[in-house]
């Protein structure tokens, strides 16, 4: 279960750097898988379990979350490092998120950004991080999604996470050119492209199915595969006039983690995986967050969600002392609707397998190519009815802007 090198000797240091306590002394450890097959393409994780007592004789049990990188031969494997998705988020947790952090306690702001990294081992690529779970942190559930107390939680989160990665760039900016370049849609790689002109594809087959789809869209959509990755790189690009940050890059219901009360209302929240964290418009993890983990009648409000992140922002910003150049809320509003395009892809081809809940074999290879095991999966994502009753409402919608022709 546990690798060789993961032995109780090396846990036991890591926890005396920890604890700084030289003292404290491992008596047990073991393991179990901490993720259900499907629910983490990216990495492998782990839930350890240590038994150990510290130097001043206080007995403890606790568990921890191992995190590494797919094996080698994984199909995905190349594409994660290509994308290089492992030390990034290696370096957001042993640098840059505790910078962050530290720049809002600075204000006052003692929320944490993070779970707390055990180990950051770079020569391993792998990380041991505080278990969430035995401190009351859940995940909503991802099919049912999210209500606007949950999401407005997200959103004041998002505010304190994107300010403090502005003050952190004008503090240091040399830490933030140096990994953050590279996204989902990004030029001059290959691995993604491959992975949305697949899911596209099914998309636009799904559509071919109903009649009323067919004649209105088709043919504009199959044009839009065609460009699809330049179309969703210029979503993602920024102006000098846009405002810029380091942005969590893959907030959805999954990657958040709530605290509730005793009455099962959600106080806290805590993102977790900064795999994909990037340097450009905030409003980028906006359109994601909103394209994948809102209730409908949520998402509606969607004009108003994003005045409501505005101002968030802004008053963060305001509290860190902030001297820079900040958009008006209209500026601010276009510069989320010029990214509209982001809402195409990901709503129509990243939330049904978000929501799936079929039995086809969602192995990460079936999610994009056109095997026959792929299909039947692929297919299968768009048979939820509730997907279905999304797209029969944003093909309209994205038709009416334009995002549908060339541009």
């Amino acid at each position: 279960m546990l690798p060789e090198w993961l032995t109780e000797e090396y846990i036991q240091k890591a926890l005396q750097r920890f604890h700084k306590d030289n003292q404290l002394r491992v008596q047990k450890v073991w393991a179990k898988p901490a993720t259900e097959k499907g629910e983490n393409f990216v990495g492998v994780m782990t839930r350890i379990y240590v038994d150990f007592v510290q130097g001043d004789g206080a007995e403890l049990k606790k568990s921890y979350i191992l995190k590494q990188a797919v094996p080698s031969d994984a199909p995905q494997a190349n594409i994660f490092a290509e994308y290089d998705v492992y030390n990034r988020e290696l370096e957001m947790y042993d640098i840059v998120l505790p910078k962050m952090a530290k720049i809002l306690q600075e204000a006052g702001f003692n929320e944490n950004l993070m779970a707390e990294a055990i180990v950051v081992d770079r020569e391993r690529t792998i990380m041991i991080l505080e278990d969430l779970a035995p401190l009351r942190y859940t995940n909503a559930d991802r099919v049912k999604q999210l209500d606007m107390v949950h999401t407005k939680l997200v959103l004041d989160m998002l505010a304190k996470f994107h300010a403090a990665a502005i003050v952190l760039n004008q503090r240091e900016p040399h830490l933030l050119s140096r990994n953050y370049a590279s996204h989902f849609f990004s030029r001059g790689k290959k691995g993604y492209g491959e992975v949305f002109v697949g899911l596209f594809r099914a998309f636009i087959r799904y559509v071919k199915t109903k009649p009323s789809l067919k004649n209105r869209y088709a043919d504009k959509l199959e044009h839009i595969l065609t460009n699809l990755m330049d179309y969703a790189a210029r979503s993602v690009d920024v102006g000098e006039k846009d405002l810029q940050t380091l942005v969590h890059g893959d907030c959805w219901t999954t990657n958040v983690m709530y605290l509730y009360d005793d009455e099962g209302n959600p106080t806290t929240v805590l993102p977790i995986d900064f795999q994909f964290s990037t340097v450009t418009s905030p409003v980028v993890d906006l359109h994601y967050f909103f394209s994948t983990s809102l209730k409908i009648d949520v998402k509606a409000k969607e004009l108003e969600l994003v005045q409501y992140h505005y101002y968030a922002l802004k008053k963060t910003l305001e509290a860190l002392s902030y001297k820079g150049i900040f958009p008006s809320l209209f500026e601010y509003q276009l510069q989320f609707e010029r990214r509209r395009f982001l809402s195409v892809i990901i709503a129509n081809v990243f939330q049904p397998i978000m929501v799936y809940t079929g039995s086809e074999d969602c192995e990460f290879i079936n999610l994009y190519q056109d095997t026959p095991g792929g299909i039947k999966f692929q297919d299968s994502m768009y048979e939820n009815e509730e997907i279905q009753r999304r797209i029969d409402t944003i093909l309209p919608v994205l038709d009416a802007k334009g995002l549908l022709d060339a541009h």
